[in-house]
C-alpha cells in the first residue's frame, strides 16, 4: 500500500520523528483511504554537506545582506503595486 518517503536533515531527535510518522501515517490513511497499519513511512535523515540548493551545499554560511540604507524620517512612502 502506500509508501511515504521524507528526506530531512539529521539533527530531528527520536520523538519528533514519531510525531512526524504518526501524523503521516494518520493523514495518508485517511485520504488513501486505508488501514494505518498497511501505510509505510520512511525517515532519513541527511547530513547539511549531502543536502544541496540552489547550487551550494546546506552547510554553506549564508551571507548577511547588506543593511538597507535608513529612510529618511521626512520620506513619503511608496505603495507597490503587483501586476
Amino acid at each position: 500500500m502506500p509508501v511515504v518517503t521524507v528526506d530531512w536533515w539529521k539533527g530531528n531527535d527520536r520523538q519528533k520523528r514519531a510525531d512526524l510518522v504518526d501524523e503521516l501515517t494518520t493523514t495518508v490513511a485517511r485520504i488513501a483511504g486505508c488501514p494505518r497499519e498497511v501505510v509505510t513511512v520512511l525517515v532519513r535523515d541527511v547530513e547539511q554537506d549531502h543536502w544541496g540548493r540552489g547550487g551550494v551545499l546546506a552547510d554553506t554560511p549564508i551571507e548577511e545582506p547588506a543593511e538597507p540604507a535608513p529612510v529618511p524620517p521626512d520620506a513619503e512612502p511608496v505603495l507597490s503595486r503587483r501586476p
